[in-house]
């Protein structure tokens, strides 16, 4: 289990004392951020505090020195009065600021941090390209070391006024807020949850932020009853957004309509509420939108276009698959066959290769001739149609048995084979969902 690390900065400036203030608890009387942060963020626990500073800076803040007639009291001592338990350490670290010094700070940070630790930042006395680079660093660590940020804070004592004006106030009135930043750190998280949607079409990043998002306003007693429901309005939508996406990659075609229908329902929701309660989702809901615009209430073209989305989004094998099936449950849903009988979803796979291949009567091997009979009177007339189901066939097979195979197609052959497959049975798909048009309506008429 990891450690709870305070990391900070040392300047060279001649700090004043006050009192810094959170959440309604103020921190012991110090010049130093550092032990204001520890007091107020321990929270049940110590927490280990790293603290970066030049040469120059460690000197001169980093232990007593006296200023003209004035004892300033160094980093260490004040550790030592007010939280004598915490573990400190001062790490050097170069004043140049240079690319190559800066590539020197990212490694030095990140030699402190450990696997697994919870990183409390301060950028109080960060200065120039710090901040960056430190915020860089404690991205890069949450992937590589799997560490978490506890928060990222900043003490406002300018807001108290210029030093030389603290100096004439009482110690009372020097109360100096600690600002926290740590939801905007949380953009961060989500550029990568977005980045993976709009690549892949993958929502679980998304649906993981919204989710933490709705516990802690849940969790929070100020929250308004207008902001819970909001944001549980938005979890539910990604909830949706996922599952939609969950469906698509693992080929559940029979269910693509319903999870569509259901997110653009609850989409619909999240449009007409009041306010912006996670303001980076709020601009995603017209990306989101787009992604599944292209569905509509034709299941038939619904089933070719997942085939689309499933190729514009990587999902070879799941396009093989989805592009095979669909064909067949077109044809079902044209002839009135039960979508889900094994045995009948078999029937037409076996006209489909008996009509292709032009197999013999005397060679077929089929459950049910006469129904068979009846699916190949019925597809002859689009047997130029479906002249590329054999080869889909065949790459279908071939993913789907990892190439252990003779003569195993090369891996980068697929896509553009995928593709050819999806265009070219296109029209078939066109074919059947005008038919099932025509025999609705003929039905609604009798």
């Amino acid at each position: 289990m990891g450690r709870r690390v305070l990391l900070s900065f040392l300047g060279l400036s001649d700090y004043e004392y006050c009192y810094y203030t959170y959440e309604g608890k103020s921190s012991s009387y110090t010049r130093f951020i550092q032990t204001a942060v520890y007091e107020l963020f321990r929270g049940d626990g110590p927490m280990d505090v790293v603290v970066f500073a030049t040469k120059e800076a460690r000197e001169r803040n980093g232990r007593d020195r006296f200023k003209g007639e004035e004892r300033l009291e160094g980093l260490i001592t004040a550790f030592q009065r007010i939280a004598p338990e915490a573990n400190v350490k001062l790490v050097e670290m170069e004043s140049r600021q240079d690319e190559q010094a800066n590539w020197r700070l990212f490694d030095c940070i990140l030699n402190e941090i450990r696997e697994g630790d919870t990183i409390y930042f301060d950028i109080t006395h960060s200065f120039r390209s710090i901040p960056f680079v430190a915020l860089i660093v404690l991205n890069y660590a949450r992937f590589v070391k799997k560490t978490d940020i506890g928060a990222i804070v900043y003490g406002w004592f300018e807001m108290l006024g210029r030093p030389v004006d603290v100096k004439q106030l009482p110690p009372e009135r020097r109360l100096a807020p600690i600002v926290n930043l740590t939801s905007m750190a949380r953009l961060l998280d989500w550029t990568n949850g977005v980045d993976q949607f709009l690549r892949t079409g993958d929502a679980s990043i998304i649906q993981a932020l919204t989710a933490k998002e709705n516990s802690e306003v849940f969790r929070n007693p100020s929250s308004s009853q207008t902001m819970r429901n909001e944001v549980k309005e938005l979890n539910q939508l990604t909830k949706q957004l996922d599952q939609t996406e969950k469906v698509i990659r693992t080929c559940r075609s029979l269910q693509i309509d319903e999870e569509v229908r259901k997110f653009h329902e609850q989409l619909g929701r999240v449009r007409s509420a009041s306010a912006e309660a996670i303001k980076p989702l709020v601009p995603l809901l017209d990306v989101m939108e787009k992604k599944y615009a292209m569905f509509d209430d034709d299941p038939i073209m619904n089933s070719w276009k997942a085939v689309r989305w499933c190729l514009d989004h990587g999902l070879i094998q799941q396009a093989l698959t989805m592009l095979e099936e669909n064909a067949v449950t077109a044809v079902c849903r044209v002839l009135g066959l039960d979508l889900r009988n094994e045995k009948a979803r078999g029937d037409v796979h076996s006209a489909i290769e008996i009509l292709l291949r032009d197999i013999p009567k005397e060679e077929w091997r089929v459950r049910s001739v006469e129904r068979v009979e009846q699916i190949i009177d019925f597809l002859s007339p689009y047997k130029g149609d479906l002249k590329r189901f054999s080869t889909l066939k065949e790459r279908r097979n071939d993913i789907n048995h990892a190439g252990a195979r003779p003569q195993p197609l090369k891996a980068e052959k697929f896509w553009p084979d995928a593709e050819q497959s999806f265009r070219e049975l296109g029209a078939f798909f066109e074919r059947m969902s005008a038919l099932a048009k025509t025999m609705q309506i003929s039905k609604e008429n009798a």
